[in-house]
């Protein structure tokens, strides 16, 4: 009995114990799926991935094509989950090569008095509707899908693309509980393998060979598995989510078929300029410029060359709108300049045309917006550049444009441009990296002056000055508004003022000046009047207060505020109680801060400075950056009393 019972533990103990039935097989959903209420590595998630299985192989029966086989299981755990019952794929057709789709086949599975409910995905509920010229998209939207269910589907893709393998996503914007891919490659493709992500995977390498229908070559096998892959949610410091998600790329480097010379596609800047040279980019650069007269104007004209280069790019602008596309290369720029409209290649080409015709000695500055991901360091490819903008060297100064926002400047960019990492067209070793998040110095002066009478109420005006990259933004913002009544509806909203009047000044500068005049109603007990330590609100919340963060923290542009601030006291009141003065920095001088009030015999002053000096800062710095913005936050908030005698 007692042998019985030792071979009984023992036998237990060399089963898999699981504390839940969950099954990674496609057409399988146990109760435990169903009941399950929350994952207990993100307790908060919506849903959560419960596998998810790639899996890519040649096919060389007949023609040679890429197969690629896709499965994934979801539970939905909240509300919000449930649109992960709509799916979409995208599919390429270029003409002389295409991807396929077959096999979709999805589910939702409900719980209903105990038993397990299936409802399967109709072809009623599958659309296909034309991106553009090269992309298919297929939507489907799988039926019965709210909190609880489970989602099943599987797809599966033959294309034609035998030199491309897609890149292998490991993390999304929920968690995942399980994940695996399988790549198998015959010997005759060379890939390089580029892991991405903070989240560590343990890739597998290992040789295998196919032999079928006389038909026998070795093949190299790339797989992976991870389990509990936390979710990557958007994040508004982040300039690309995918520049952090973790992920695998496949990047071709040579093929290599019997019999024939070994093809390399380990592309340098070298190749990648050489490439360009030999395309519709260099025919770009060349283009003939429409509007010869204007520039020649511009060209004879007296002012200064930077005015002139400015002058050029203001009459790029007026002429062609932004079609909100960016590209690399242009049909014909010409044509675009004739139309009024066109992509960010039609109208930068015209824009280096333009100033190359005017005499001066401009280069294209080839990027990715920062919404696209940056640049590679390594191993470039031309289907990664998605548009440029161009530089012009003056007097050894760099002066850096783009056409395609009206409110654009000379050094002032779309943020989206404002990228770390650019490459200077045919410079092909390291110095030609450039970067553009500092090209030039933003600021925002404020001056406030002010009385408050003795029935509480300050009134004043208030002079904001802006400058480069600050007068961007504020330009974009205002032109939002439909009229100006709905600009001061605005600001009397975020200030809690009354706007008596408004003036901007300089909106189509680098420069632009705002002079509001108003009334407010102050906070009073009638012997105690509080003011805010900038008389309005500089920055009421701290967006950074995250306990931990594992991704960096990006800015949006540099930028340095400075608030002066002057108000005169009614008769018989003085100052009670103050914020201290305080000069704080972090993070290397960072961002910094400098704080400073006092009191006369019948007013009070305050000045304030803050700045951030560069735009990105490492996960490592971020405790430090919390707190620099929890005490900003702090003395933004904090009050100054005036206590009446």
């Amino acid at each position: 009995m007692k042998r019985t019972v030792i071979l009984l533990i023992a036998i237990l103990f060399l089963q898999p114990v699981s504390a839940h039935d969950f099954s990674r097989k496609f057409g399988k959903i146990t109760k435990d799926e169903l009941e399950m209420t929350a994952y207990d590595h993100a307790p908060d998630a919506e849903a959560v991935i419960l596998y998810e299985t790639v899996d890519i192989y040649y096919n060389v029966f007949k023609s040679i094509n890429i197969v690629y086989e896709y499965k994934i299981k979801i539970k939905v755990l909240k509300k919000e989950g449930t649109a992960w019952g709509d799916g979409e794929i995208i599919l390429y057709n270029r003409g002389s090569a295409d991807e396929f789709l077959s096999g979709l086949d999805a589910s939702s599975y409900n719980l209903a008095d105990g038993k397990i409910v299936e409802s399967k995905l109709k072809k009623d509920y599958i659309f296909k509707e034309k991106i553009d010229e090269k992309r298919t998209r297929v939507k489907f939207s799988i039926p019965e899908v709210q909190a609880g269910s489970v989602i099943e589907y599987r797809y599966k893709i033959t294309s034609d693309y035998i030199y491309s393998i897609p890149d292998l996503n490991v993390q999304h914007s929920i968690p995942v509980m399980y994940s695996k891919f399988n790549v198998t490659v015959p010997e005759y493709f060379k890939f390089d393998l580029n892991v991405k992500g903070y989240y560590r995977l343990n890739i597998q390498r290992e040789s295998g060979s196919y032999n079928s229908g006389g038909i026998f070559f070795n093949t190299s096998i790339v797989s992976c598995e991870a389990e509990h892959v936390p979710a990557l949610k958007d994040d508004s410091y982040i300039w690309h989510l995918d520049d952090f998600r973790t992920k695998v790329e496949f990047e071709l480097s040579a093929i290599a078929i019997p019999g024939q010379i070994i093809k390399s596609y380990s592309n340098t800047w070298k190749a990648v300029n050489e490439t360009l040279d030999k395309s519709d980019f260099s025919s770009g650069l060349k283009t003939s410029y429409p509007f010869k007269k204007e520039v020649a104007a511009i060209k004879e004209s007296t002012v200064s060359d930077k005015e002139k280069i400015r002058n050029i790019l203001k009459l790029v602008q007026s002429k062609m709108k932004y079609n909100g596309k960016y590209s690399l290369l242009s049909n014909s720029p010409r044509q675009a300049a004739e139309k009024g409209t066109g992509s960010s290649a039609d109208i930068n080409f015209v824009l280096h045309s333009a100033l190359r015709d005017a005499g001066f000695d401009v280069v294209p500055v080839l990027l990715n917006p920062r919404s696209y991901g940056r640049l590679p360091l390594a191993k470039p490819t031309i289907d990664k550049i998605n548009t440029f903008i161009v530089r012009v060297t003056l007097n050894d100064e760099y002066l850096y444009l783009d056409g395609t926002n009206i409110h654009s400047d000379i050094n002032v960019l779309p943020p989206n441009l404002l990228v770390d990492r650019a490459r200077i067209y045919k410079i092909n070793d390291e110095s030609g990296w450039v970067n553009l998040t500092n090209i030039s110095e933003s600021t925002l002066s404020i001056y406030v002056r002010g009385n408050i009478s003795d029935k509480d109420e300050l009134s004043g005006t208030v002079h904001r000055i802006y400058t480069n990259q600050a007068a961007y933004s504020f330009a974009n913002k205002y032109e939002n508004y439909n009229t100006k009544e709905e600009y001061i509806e605005a600001i009397e909203k975020e200030f809690s003022i009354t706007v008596n009047n408004i003036e901007v000044k300089g909106l189509d500068s680098t420069v632009i000046t705002e002079i509001i005049s108003f009334t407010s109603t102050l906070n009073s007990t009638g012997e105690y009047i509080y003011l805010n330590s900038t008389v309005f609100p500089f920055m009421s919340e701290n967006k950074l207060k995250q306990q931990e963060r594992i991704l960096p923290v990006e800015f949006n542009h540099q930028i340095k505020y400075n608030i002066t601030c002057g108000i005169i006291l009614p008769p018989n009141y003085a100052l009670e109680e103050k914020p201290e003065n305080i000069n704080l920095s972090a993070c290397e001088n960072g961002v910094k801060y400098t704080y400073i009030s006092q009191a006369t015999f019948n007013s009070v002053q305050m000045k304030f400075s803050y700045a951030v000096d560069r735009l990105i800062f490492a996960t490592h710095e971020y405790k430090d950056l919390s707190a620099f913005y929890g005490m900003l936050t702090q003395m933004s908030n904090s009050q100054i009393v005036i206590k009446k005698n």
